[in-house]
């Protein structure tokens, strides 16, 4: 390949590689970016399932205390009514036998489920009439409900704390009204009582959940009942408690994540106040039961993505330590190439230049005559060739020694190449004391000038020989010319033959000329 040509396939090279990426800098990066990617859809999947989890329950709560509260209301509905009725009863004015009131109260409870019992008391506390299903005696005066309404004028439905009933032991709910004489002065309670544990049966069936809670309460903060029961707790006030501020800040309905005043838990409660009565019911699940499963869950996730990016970073290591082995073997191979092609280069000099007098050699010559020829039918443009031998070379040989002939060929071959002196022309050793030169573009006139140029420089380098007629080294001198032929391409060996001749020529009128 022609230098030039080398040069440039060597810059494209060269260009090639400096626009290469540098893969493993852009393999690291493709490994954070999918590391990044993989955490970002986990932690996105993670919060969606959070807030999946947490709608779910916020649901499920919402309908647990939209039930409880439809319970409350019905059973404090029927109590009112009850009331209502043994009010209207109790303030007959034509009533005076206690049996009469007493089987209507029988009669009363005995169609509403809900009632465990039903009292009329006079204005000194005294039983005067109950459901049950023989008469009793006895004094309410001490009740709170008994109290409350003996001060105050309030003709509506009054719910008081739970209490132990006399007549059963049982925990009941007061549900009371005011009885009062014509002239409006207080006459007495009629009380309906309600069971704790008919709340409990029904609570009891909701599952809230280990730490999950549901509770009955009057809206001024007092404790009705709470699941899970502990009777201390029964009347204690909780109106300082997060859902009970929370109802008179946001209204009778609402969810929220609060911290339960009396255990500390963190909750998600769903409260509503009932319409027609001073009572809020609530259910919660705690803040661990809801996210149990989302924790779980999400620690797998976690764990997979963890995992596959252990499995990315472990595959993405091998992958750029075969990158940096490749890179390593690659820069290897192209300093081991131009090495080689270093090494080619020297020995396709070696291959085509002659040892002794470094001008082209046999081979050299006869590729450049044939390119040369053929570059001529071409460019319709003459070749010339010039064979030159040394006069008497063999009896200088003979003479002075191989040495001395050495350096006398050396000193030819000087002579020779100063006169092919354009890029184009090509001197060489044509075999033992000959030479020849080959000049492109040149016809015979030029080559004879070339000829004689090369002649003289011989002489006026003035090698000393004997048995020469001039008593120096001198050559002689053949020269061919071939024209271009449109019918048919100069023969490389007929135009030797004709610069051979012509050489033998020069010798036989006496050496030291040359003849064309």
């Amino acid at each position: 390949m022609p230098v030039t040509q080398q040069h440039l396939s060597d810059l494209e090279l060269q260009r090639l590689r400096d626009k290469k990426r540098p893969l493993v800098a852009l393999t690291a990066a493709a490994l954070a970016v999918l590391c990044m990617s993989l955490v970002a859809a986990v932690a996105w999947m993670s919060w969606s399932s959070w807030h999946v989890h947490l709608r779910e329950a916020e649901v499920t709560t919402a309908n647990m205390a939209q039930a409880l509260a439809a319970q409350a209301d019905t059973a404090l509905k029927v109590a009112d009514v009850v009331l209502e009725s043994t009010v209207e009863r109790a303030e007959d004015a034509d009533v005076k036998d206690r049996d009469g009131l007493h089987q209507h109260l029988m009669h009363l409870a005995a169609k509403a489920a809900e009632i465990h019992g039903l009292f009329v008391y006079d204005a000194t506390g005294r039983w005067i009439a109950t459901s049950l299903p023989t008469p009793q005696s006895g004094n309410n005066a001490e009740r709170n409900y008994f109290m409350f309404h003996k001060t105050h004028r309030q003709r509506s439905t009054h719910i008081s704390a739970p209490v132990r009933s006399k007549s059963t032991g049982l925990w009941i709910i007061p549900i009371s009204r005011r009885l009062e004489h014509p002239d409006g002065s207080f006459a007495g309670v009629a009380l309906a009582t309600l069971r704790l544990d008919s709340f409990e049966r029904v609570y009891n069936s909701l599952n809230v959940g280990e730490k999950g809670t549901i509770f009955f309460a009057l809206d001024n903060g007092t404790l009705i009942y709470r699941r899970p029961f502990q009777e201390r707790q029964i009347g204690s006030d909780i109106s300082s408690g997060a859902v009970l501020r929370t109802y008179r800040e946001r209204g009778p309905a609402g969810t929220a994540m609060l911290m339960a005043k009396l255990d500390g838990v963190e909750r998600l409660y769903s409260y509503r106040h009932l319409e027609r009565f001073p009572v809020v019911v609530a259910a919660a699940l705690s803040k661990d039961d809801i996210f149990a499963r989302w924790k779980s869950s999400s620690l797998q996730l976690a764990a997979g993505a963890l995992g596959a990016i252990a499995a990315l970073a472990w595959f993405f290591r091998m992958l750029i330590r075969q990158i940096a082995i490749r890179d390593a073997l690659e820069a290897e191979l192209r300093i081991a190439t131009g090495e080689l092609e270093k090494a080619n280069a020297a020995l396709e000099s070696i291959a085509s230049q002659d040892a002794l007098t470094e001008l082209a050699n046999r081979r050299r010559f006869n590729d450049v005559l044939d390119h040369e020829l053929k570059r001529s039918q071409r460019s319709d443009k003459p070749v010339s060739l010039i064979l030159l031998d040394v006069d008497y070379f063999k009896k200088f040989n003979d003479t002075y020694g191989h040495v001395a002939g050495d350096d006398c060929l050396r000193k030819v071959a000087r002579a020779v190449s100063a006169g092919a002196n354009r890029t184009e022309d090509l001197a060489a050793r044509y075999g033992g004391e000959e030479f020849a030169v080959v000049l492109p573009g040149t016809d015979g006139a030029g080559a004879l000038c070339v000829a004689e140029s090369i002649r003289k420089a011989l002489l006026a380098m003035r090698i000393p020989h004997v048995h020469s007629a001039e008593g120096i080294v001198t050559i002689s001198l053949g020269i061919a010319t071939a024209h271009p032929d449109p019918a048919r391409m100069a023969d490389k060996l007929e135009l030797i033959r004709r610069a051979d001749a012509l050489l033998y020529q020069s010798k036989s009128a006496g050496r030291n000329r040359a003849t064309a």
